[in-house]
């Protein structure tokens, strides 16, 4: 099978650059492209929390401006690790990962998301982190889980 749209969840981590990695080498071999999606779950909970107490407004305002210039910031590094002409795009969304990534693969037609069994989390859970385990379960398109040792490469 031809690879022609990959996605590569980061959550600005070395594992998801791990993946990234990976996702480049089969890129390369595949003439695919590699679309980055990262998504911020802490964002999406800043702007519940003033909704219900105005009072912080400014404060999640003013932590929201600089959540999104790091991001930003962290995607352009990102970025550099993919040759020009395998690059497909970059985006930021806010929300919960998992849904924000399988919505994203949905409706683009990705054919493959690559991904870090891994996270930024330091919660480590029996076999993947829930966010990889989740899309897993719900991607309509293939799914391969770097793991984070040794780079073995485990396909569901």
């Amino acid at each position: 099978m031809q690879f022609k749209k990959i996605l590569v969840p980061i959550d600005f981590s070395h594992f998801s650059r791990k993946a990234l990695a990976e996702a480049v080498k089969l890129s390369g071999c595949c003439g695919g492209k590699i679309f980055l999606l990262h998504v911020e779950e802490d964002i999406f909970h800043m702007e519940k929390i003033h909704k219900i107490h105005p009072t912080l407004e400014n404060v999640c305002e003013e932590v929201h401006k600089g959540f999104v210039a790091e991001n930003k910031k962290r995607l352009e590094e990102f970025k550099s690790y993919i040759p020009k002409r395998l690059y497909g795009g970059a985006l930021i969304k806010e929300g919960h990962p998992f849904v924000e990534i399988v919505k994203f693969a949905r409706n683009r037609c990705m054919d493959l998301i690559v991904m870090s069994s891994r996270g930024r989390s330091d919660i480590k859970h029996a076999l993947l982190g829930s966010t990889a385990e989740k899309v897993a379960r719900k991607a309509s398109c293939a799914v391969l889980i770097v793991k984070d040792k040794g780079c073995k490469v485990v396909a569901l």
